[in-house]
């Protein structure tokens, strides 16, 4: 009996640590693709040029919480070897209470381009951000021609 309750205490403590590497995976990424945040305006489903440089708003991205949406440089893509630029649109949602990182090839998109999308993190029911600028924290991201100073990212967990 003191022999099943070892094994069963590791096989928990192994499936734990397996939660935390992959909620450290998820958390890198987004934090590499916020890092790369660039002020750039983009054409959205082939329309005007739009001045909201980063969005985020509920349901974005058909995310069952809320989404966000951004430009991020910093993609190497030496001589042009693959279909896509330096440059591309990112964002996050969650679908079946997973987090997924949505991406296009390019910035700016044509109507009924399809993302490519990654699941990152099961187990996610809720993602809101807030948002830092003029010295203090907000829940809403709604100014045009600009980028927030920072982005605070919470997520809730099944477990």
């Amino acid at each position: 009996q003191v022999m099943n309750n070892v094994m069963r205490s590791d096989a928990q403590s192994q499936d734990h640590n397996q939660r935390l590497k992959d909620i450290q995976r998820a958390t890198i990424m987004m934090d590499n693709d916020f890092r790369q945040i660039v002020a750039r305006k983009s054409r959205l489903d082939g329309d005007s040029p739009s001045n909201k440089l980063l969005q985020a708003t509920e349901y974005l991205l058909d995310s069952s919480s809320e989404g966000i949406m951004f430009i991020r440089n910093g993609w190497q893509n030496p001589e042009s070897m693959f279909p896509r630029g330096d440059v591309t649109r990112v964002g996050y949602r969650i679908v079946d209470d997973n987090l997924e990182r949505v991406w296009f090839r390019y910035p700016d998109t044509v109507v009924a381009e399809k993302p490519l999308v990654k699941v990152l993190l099961k187990g996610v029911t809720k993602l809101t951000f807030e948002f830092y600028y003029d010295k203090k924290w907000h829940d809403k991201w709604d100014r045009t021609n600009a980028v927030p100073e920072g982005i605070k990212v919470i997520m809730t967990l099944k477990d």
